[in-house]
């Protein structure tokens, strides 16, 4: 994410084979980072900028320590761990931090030497390398679902066998049918029971009744802000776009993220900045210091104002009936759904928000992205809304043709009416 990562990553690099000290040194500069970002944040940049930059560290950091830990996928139910006080980290997340200290190569080298396929998307090859290499702690459970990817339920189940922890998969349907829900419902009770047997305790529904009432205020709040984000927005990185959209999955229900929603709708309240041309990102952007990243930075006339996946999550959870609600928060999510449903939900967001065109960056090993470009790219024509598919990998910087995405980027931009 810049200079001063990579700098660490190359201190880490030697001793790449000395995982315990590695880990040490690790945590400390996790540590001194999460501290800097709470208690040192630039206050030139909106406080939801700073608080989401400093969670997504801090989940990291937890990770690390590795005291009633959770790996989990983006679209888990988090909500049921952190009831019982457990802190889910994103093993995605993870992935990115290997990527954003160039370290990544390692994890990906030790999965490849272990028979993981390198057709694989390399978050996931990542994460499997990381936690075949020890550089973490053993989590309590390690917990995902079927929605969005296809390789979750492999590639966790390797994370969990690795270390020989707990493991758990929630199969959703695809389809968003609400008779998918009693389905899905068992299946969170079923984990309700698993999470009872790991920490010798009756499963805290009041605790999560109120986690779901921060959530619904949460959801309020963000919904608040999507009509600011109409006429104003405010200047993030591309790499703020993933910890934004990381731990609005992974802490949904948490207090600190209903302080981050609150401080988004001030931000946006106060901006008196508005770029020349409004974009929206489609599914994820590289982690790593990339050429994008000086094209779309804060300070230019071009940004990114938002992610598809800021939104995808987003359902009135019911604190009164949580088991339900949060299974049909699964079974509902957007991504659940067909390519067309996609296409839909994306084209209304395109024009609430009012965006010059969306950039679609399809990730090398990730069939459902690749996949479905080349219908959302129909869509957006159909509806005269420029669209451009950038092709690449999130996390694997070795991988990246900078001067091309440079090239592609700027003929497009050129075409919205952007001069260099």
């Amino acid at each position: 994410m810049s200079k001063k990562s990579v700098v660490f990553g190359s201190i880490l690099r030697k001793f790449k084979d000395d995982p315990a000290r590695f880990r040490r040194i690790l945590k400390a500069g996790m540590g001194l980072e999460t501290l800097r970002r709470k208690k040192f944040s630039d206050k030139n940049r909106p406080a939801f900028i700073n608080t989401i930059n400093h969670l997504a560290v801090l989940e990291v950091f937890k990770a690390l320590k590795g005291n009633n830990v959770a790996w989990v996928n983006l679209l888990a139910p988090s909500e049921l761990l952190l009831a019982t006080g457990m802190s889910p980290v994103s093993a995605e997340g993870i992935s990115g931090t290997m990527s954003s200290m160039h370290l990544e190569d390692l994890p990906l080298s030790l999965a490849s030497s272990n028979g993981i396929s390198s057709s694989l998307c390399t978050f996931h090859r990542t994460s499997i390398g990381t936690a075949f290499w020890k550089v973490f702690p053993k989590p309590d459970i390690v917990v995902t679902t079927t929605i969005l990817c296809d390789g979750n339920a492999g590639s966790f189940y390797k994370i969990a066998k690795s270390y020989g922890a707990p493991f758990f998969l929630i199969d959703v349907p695809r389809g968003r049918k609400p008779e998918y829900v009693p389905y899905v419902e068992r299946q969170l009770y079923q984990l309700i029971e698993l999470i009872e047997e790991i920490t010798a305790r009756k499963f805290p529904f009041d605790k999560l009744a109120q986690h779901l009432e921060w959530e619904k205020q949460t959801v309020e709040n963000l919904y608040r802000a999507r009509k600011l984000l109409i006429s104003k927005s405010i200047p993030m990185h591309l790499y703020e776009q993933m910890n934004a959209l990381y731990v609005m999955h992974t802490l949904a229900g948490t207090k600190e993220l209903l302080t981050a929603s609150q401080e988004l709708i001030r931000d946006l309240e106060a901006s008196q900045t508005s770029p020349d041309i409004r974009l929206l990102w489609l599914h994820i952007p590289p982690y790593y210091d990339n050429a994008l990243f000086e094209t779309f930075s804060p300070t230019g006339k071009t940004w990114v104002v938002t992610d598809e996946l800021w939104w995808d999550w987003l359902y009135p959870v019911r604190p009164e009936d949580p088991i339900k609600s949060l299974a049909e928060k699964l079974v509902f999510n957007i991504e659940a759904g067909s390519v067309q449903e996609r296409g839909q939900f994306l084209i209304n967001l395109a024009r609430e928000l009012n965006v010059s065109g969306a950039i679609h960056f399809s990730h090398w090993g990730c069939r459902q992205s690749s996949g479905g470009a080349g219908y959302l790219k129909s869509v957006f024509s159909q509806e005269k809304i420029p669209f451009l598919e950038l092709t690449g990998d999130c996390v694997d910087h070795n991988s990246e043709s900078a001067g091309q995405l440079k090239t592609r980027v700027s003929a497009f931009l050129e075409i919205l009416g952007v001069k260099e």
